[in-house]
């Protein structure tokens, strides 16, 4: 059963026993997140629901050969397109997470594998994955093939020699019979490897074989002595209307970086687990699984270690439960966090005394800062301070959350060593441990707490912005919300940055957008959404005046009437169209105006024009996707069909 399936039977015995009412009014009186899981934890004992255990997916031979036919036959299909052969290679990627640690199922996964990357010309990952393969129980009548496929690639990275490989190539073709026709074959292939011309090589596309390269992090004209990841343009303030909020302590003009934060946490949403690397959540098109469970997979072994070492050796034997249970990414960021926090802290009694100073902080603007004053958005403390929303939650959504802590406690509890040992499966046992209980509470916390706060961790592919997975940024996290966002947010492949979109003067509030935009939702539906969501009322002037959506909008050349304005404004724009279609076609790298001239357009329609004019919402998204396509782009391979099959 599922979680929502197990919420069902309880509600059902609670109703069979005539006591629905009494129940919700016990919770209700419930006043910390550790009595509200210790309340669960005791209903479950009451209504004999035990969650089961080390239920999940685990490595299975049978599985992984089953994935690796099915990755076969996409591979195989005719003709063979970019879709199928994506599609492979994800199939043999999750049957290489499924096979048994150092299994001939993995040495042929990894084999399989690394004939698509050689057909998207990955070539470098086709030499990892015929390494890997040859390191294990690889079948050894068909070595020869792997072999020949390695000084293919080799040839065509320019590789200045391959006479070590060919020597090894021959010697698995004596090895087979004569009268083999794959073995014939395989000859024939080696002799017409043997007689490539330099010239064959310089015929392959190289579009798909390149990387793209990051520019350097910009950097913070003056770093913030309060905040470590800002500049001194902006500060941290407090009231009652708007709590803890970012404003500008002087004029800020449009581009100027105010932010550059590395995530406190951050995980892979699930349907980039087979892509991305578990650990710093780049694109790999050759993973390599944990030992362990079939979830996490990792670009390189030193990814594989630092994340072992962090939190996935407490992980990996939580996860599988929980995933079973059809838990959410939420949910397993929610444990990750508590993981990280004991690792961080020296003892459980510290990580009291820091959640009860943060609690008692008579100061609500310093709340999450740190005892020397400053705002660390590394250290746990700072999460501690993010809203959790507690006391606007109905009854019946704060219940669904503790009862997903409490699941994730149990499992955290009964499969891992994190409190020493794995403890006795017992409900009442884990009711009685107070440091149980105590993190439990601290899941419950991060249940609530990260719906309003977590931000995408995005990627471009194509053209397209797409969500790699969710990161945990406790600074970025005080900017509160408007439908006409002051400032743009984009990631790159380690960090975050926020950079001024309009003009700020010194004291206004910067405001980031949750992804309700004025112009593309109507303000009925983004207010309905933003309350059920982050439990605020939108009042930006946006919603105050019901703006228009983009394409009801009007240009500024029926809504400017000064000649003079109209025309400054024409001369700003005239190279628009043509950074659109530069846009369009994705080759900004080499054009580093591009984003000093859209800036220059933004700030002449801003100060000549109503900010909901249709030019300056195109203006901002065309700079919105330059930025993007400048950070963390991904080149999706292409296919290249070869003379001959390998």
């Amino acid at each position: 059963m599922n979680m929502n399936e197990v919420l069902n039977k309880l509600n059902e015995s609670i109703k069979a026993a005539n006591k629905h009412e009494d129940t919700v009014k016990e919770f209700k009186m419930q006043c910390t997140d550790e009595e509200r899981v210790i309340f669960t934890l005791n209903l479950m004992s009451k209504y004999h629901i035990i969650p089961v255990t080390k239920c999940g997916d685990i490595k299975n031979a049978e599985e992984s050969e089953l994935l690796r036919e099915n990755g076969n036959k996409a591979f195989l299909s005719e003709p063979l397109k970019i879709d199928s052969c994506m599609s492979a290679l994800k199939l043999y990627s999750e049957s290489i997470a499924y096979a048994p640690c150092q299994s001939v199922q993995l040495a042929l996964s990894y084999a399989n594998r690394s004939a698509v990357l050689m057909k998207l010309h990955k070539y470098e990952e086709c030499i990892h994955d015929i390494d890997r393969s040859l390191a294990l129980p690889y079948p050894d009548h068909l070595k020869a093939k792997l072999y020949l496929r390695k000084i293919h690639c080799l040839q065509t990275l320019k590789y200045p020699s391959t006479e070590d490989i060919t020597k090894e190539v021959q010697q698995w073709l004596e090895n087979m019979s004569l009268n083999n026709i794959n073995c014939k074959n395989l000859n024939d292939k080696l002799i017409a490897i043997r007689k490539m011309q330099k010239s064959d090589n310089s015929k392959i596309s190289t579009d798909s074989m390149r990387c793209a390269t990051e520019p350097p992090l910009p950097k913070i004209q003056t770093p913030n002595k309060e905040i470590s990841c800002a500049s001194d343009a902006v500060t941290v303030k407090y009231n009652e209307q708007y709590g803890r909020h970012v404003v500008a302590t002087r004029k800020i003009n449009p581009g100027e970086v105010i932010a550059i934060e590395r995530p406190y946490s951050l995980i892979l949403s699930s349907e980039n687990i087979r892509t991305h690397c578990s650990n710093c959540l780049e694109v790999s098109w050759a993973t390599i699984p944990c030992d362990y469970c079939t979830y996490s997979m990792y670009c390189s072994e030193k990814c594989k270690a630092l994340e072992w070492e962090k939190y996935h050796d407490v992980e990996c034997s939580v996860f599988p439960s929980m995933m079973k249970m059809q838990l959410k990414t939420f949910d397993l960021l929610s444990l990750r966090l508590v993981i990280q926090f004991v690792r961080e802290s020296s003892s459980i009694q510290d990580i009291k005394e820091e959640l009860k100073e943060v609690e008692n902080c008579s100061d609500p603007r310093m709340k999450g800062f740190s005892k020397n004053g400053i705002f660390e958005s590394d250290k746990y403390r700072s999460v501690l301070s993010l809203v959790t929303n507690t006391e606007k939650r109905p009854v019946k959504d704060l219940f669904k959350r503790s009862w997903n802590a409490s699941f994730i406690l149990y499992f955290l509890a009964t499969c891992s060593n994190i409190f020493g040992s794995p403890l006795k499966t017992d409900l009442s046992t884990l009711v009685e441990n107070t440091n149980v209980t105590f993190v439990g509470g601290l899941i419950l916390r991060h249940q609530q707490m990260l719906p309003s706060n977590v931000h995408s961790f995005t990627e471009v592919r194509g053209l397209q912005i797409e969500e790699r997975g969710v990161a945990v940024m406790p600074f970025l996290s005080l900017t509160n919300h408007s439908c006409v966002p002051n400032v743009l947010r984009f990631s790159t492949t380690t960090h975050m940055i926020l950079s001024i979109l309009h003009p700020i003067k010194e004291g206004e509030q910067i405001f980031d957008n949750y992804g309700e935009h004025y112009a593309l939702t109507p303000k009925l539906e983004r207010q309905q959404f933003l309350l059920w969501q982050y439990y605020l009322k939108c009042e930006c002037i946006a919603c105050q005046e019901n703006w228009p959506l983009y394409f009801d909008a009007k240009s500024y050349t029926s809504l400017v009437e000064n000649p003079k304005d109209k025309y400054e404004i024409s001369e700003a724009l005239k190279k628009f169209r043509l950074y659109i279609d530069i846009a369009a076609d994705g080759n900004v790298s080499d054009k580093p105006y591009m984003i000093p001239d859209l800036l220059k357009m933004i700030e002449v329609l801003y100060n000549l024009a109503p900010t909901y004019v249709k030019e300056m919402n195109s203006v901002e998204e065309t700079l919105k996707l330059v930025n993007h396509l400048n950070w963390n782009r991904i080149y999706y391979p292409e296919l290249y069909q070869y003379v001959y099959t390998l």
